[in-house]
Formats: structure tokens, C-alpha cells, sequence
């Protein structure tokens, strides 16, 4: 076997999101694990952080990690499994040419490539900065998303649509929605939650006119939807703040809450990761 030359697969441009080649995706097939039906279609994404697919050590880092991604015919990602939204199942558009191709992917349709076979031959393509940052974030999601008390959950996801709806209207406006809760123990129904948000803009759009009148509208719309919810959830407000306000001690104690997808439909930035770690 060659000895192993790590500027090799950082020249050929092997990084997150590159995608496999037809003479290496022979070698993940035969990897693959049997519950996976490949097709020849099939995308093989590098889900590994950069800095592991070109690490100098094959001892600390012998494997790169793979994301199966397959061609749907569709023409557009599915709103219910697009930008993170459906923690199994994640669907995103990838220009190639002149046309538009949908890809959907399994959280569990993921396997490991000996990083040394990354020498052998340049990746076909690299995933735009986006959707890797999208892909990334959707695999982290999975162990590091917020836990909410299933008796809070359960007072008011029946109204997860006007939810939903709601931050997708201010999907322009709204970078993040944090939420804090006096308790994350499950409750008695005779005992009442109290909650109260952060909402963190984006710095670009306080210079933008209207942005008081758009902080009001943002600060009464959250806050009638969350009042309605009362006894059983205590609203205790709403602060709306630019990005350039918010500090990682005032979300010390709040949680992201949950609603990564929306940003992305309308191309916003995501809220650095820093700002999600918990205290």
C-alpha cells in the first residue's frame, strides 16, 4: 500500500461535501452497510469536519465519514423535510449545470470510507457552502437539539402549524428564536410553565426603514401566540433584539427553539453555533 500522503488528498480537494466519484463510490458501495439499497444515482457525501479529512495522523482520524443522498424527481425539497426541519429525513436542492437536482437523506445511511482510499481519485464535486453547513448542522441537530418537557410540549403543539407558519412569515426578519422555561421537569396539569423568548434578528436589518414598526409587529404577533396557551403556559414576554445585542449571557439560559428550517428558506445566515452550547 502507498505510504500515506495527507497534502495528496487535500490537493485532489477532498473536504465536508465533497462528493464521491464513480471509482471511489465502488469502494464505499462494498461498505456500505447491508440495509442501504445503493443505486448507481446515488450521491456519497463526505459528512467528516475538514480539518479530519486531511489530518496528518491515519491513526487519530483511519476513516471518512459518508452521507447517502438520493436523486428525487422532484422540484423542490419536500417543506416538511427541508432545512433541517425532520430530525431523520433531510431534503435540499444542488445546482449542477444548468438544471436543479433534489437530494433526500437518512439520518441512518451513513458509513465509514478508510480516509488513505480519498489518494486514489478527486472527488466529482463539492456541495456549496450552504448545504454543507445545512448537512452539518442537520447530523449535530440529532444529539444536540433542544429537549423540551413532553406536559410543556403537549400544551401547546397543536398549534404547531400556526407556529410554524408564524416564524416562516418573519423568516426574513427572525435569525433565531430562543426560549426559556422556569422548569424543564414534567408538570402537573394543575401547575402552570412560564416561558419567555428571545428573538434575535439580523444585525443587517435594523438599518433597514421600518425596522421599529417591524420589532412591535414581531413582539405582538409572538406574544398573542404564546398568551393563548394560559393557564396551562404563562407567557412571560418577548424581547426582540439585533444579533449585535444578544450575548451568549443572555441566552445562558434559554434553549434554541427548534426552528434552524425557517431560516434557510429565505437564504438568512444561522446563528453561530456558540450561541446554541448550554451552559
Amino acid at each position: 500500500m502507498a505510504t500515506f500522503d495527507p497534502d495528496q488528498i487535500e490537493r485532489l480537494g477532498w473536504r465536508q461535501g465533497a462528493v464521491l466519484g464513480s471509482e471511489l463510490a465502488v469502494e464505499a458501495r462494498a461498505r456500505a452497510p447491508t440495509w442501504v439499497a445503493l443505486k448507481d444515482r446515488d450521491w456519497l457525501i463526505v459528512t467528516s469536519h475538514d480539518c479530519d479529512v486531511v489530518g496528518r495522523s491515519l491513526e487519530k482520524e483511519p476513516f471518512a465519514e459518508l452521507l447517502r443522498a438520493v436523486v428525487v424527481q422532484q422540484k423542490a425539497p419536500d417543506k416538511q423535510q427541508e432545512g433541517g426541519r425532520n430530525p431523520r429525513t433531510l431534503q435540499f436542492d444542488v445546482d449542477v449545470g444548468s438544471a436543479t437536482v433534489v437530494l433526500s437523506c437518512k439520518v441512518h445511511e451513513r458509513w465509514s470510507l478508510p480516509r488513505e482510499l480519498l489518494m486514489n481519485a478527486a472527488p466529482s464535486s463539492v456541495l456549496p457552502d450552504k448545504q454543507r453547513r445545512l448537512i452539518a448542522e442537520w447530523l449535530a441537530k440529532r444529539y444536540i437539539r433542544a429537549a423540551f418537557p413532553t406536559a410543556f410540549d403537549l400544551r401547546w403543539r397543536s398549534k404547531l402549524k400556526n407556529w410554524t407558519g408564524l416564524l416562516q412569515r418573519k423568516s426574513g426578519w427572525v435569525q433565531g428564536v430562543y426560549l426559556r422555561l422556569n422548569t424543564l421537569t414534567e408538570l402537573e396539569s394543575t401547575q402552570e410553565y412560564r416561558c419567555h423568548l428571545i428573538v434575535a434578528v439580523p444585525v443587517k436589518m435594523k438599518p433597514e426603514p421600518g425596522w421599529a414598526t417591524k420589532r412591535d409587529e414581531i413582539e405582538r404577533e409572538f406574544s398573542a401566540f404564546w398568551k393563548q396557551f394560559s393557564p396551562g403556559i404563562a407567557f412571560d414576554g418577548v424581547e426582540v433584539l439585533g444579533t449585535d445585542e444578544v450575548t451568549l449571557a443572555d441566552i445562558e439560559f434559554y434553549q434554541r427553539f427548534d426552528a434552524d428550517w425557517v431560516s434557510y428558506a429565505d437564504d438568512t445566515p444561522t446563528t453561530p453555533a456558540a450561541a446554541d452550547m448550554p451552559s
